[in-house]
């Protein structure tokens, strides 16, 4: 027969074991709920050839830029549009992330505004501007 101590010892450890099972378990269906997620944010950032995505900060000055641009030459009229805003939305983050990694940019150093579109990216004002009025004929 067992001794009090030697039971306590036993009931402890099973305990533990069963802990140490159920954190293995839970991460590994962790792991699995975020490549679901990337696959789903992945889809979401390639829409289609004809869709692009502007990505922007909402306290960026040269998105603003970029936005009464496009306000001022009715491009939303012209071309589909999905605007995007990062700074305070990390899903839009983890998408703009995604975006630089199809074109193959440094995700650390990737900045807005930053339009992705037909499956090529482009940042800064200059670019994204040239592009568009490339794009709807200004």
């Amino acid at each position: 027969m067992m001794n009090k101590q030697t039971l306590i010892t036993s009931l402890l450890i099973l305990i533990i074991v069963g802990l140490l099972v159920a954190i293995v378990l839970g991460s590994k269906n962790k792991n699995t709920t975020k490549k679901q997620d990337s696959q789903e944010i992945s889809e979401t950032v390639v829409i289609s050839d004809k869709t692009s995505v502007f990505f922007y900060g909402n306290t960026c000055p040269h998105c603003k830029d970029v936005e009464e641009w496009m306000e001022n030459n009715t491009i939303k009229e012209k071309m589909e549009i999905i605007k995007k805003e990062v700074y305070d939305n990390n899903a839009n983050a983890q998408e703009l992330s995604l975006a630089a990694q199809i074109c193959g940019l440094d995700t650390n150093n990737i900045a807005v505004p930053f339009l992705y579109a037909e499956n090529k990216c482009f940042i800064g004002t200059p670019d994204i501007v040239s592009y568009l009025s490339q794009k709807v004929g200004l």
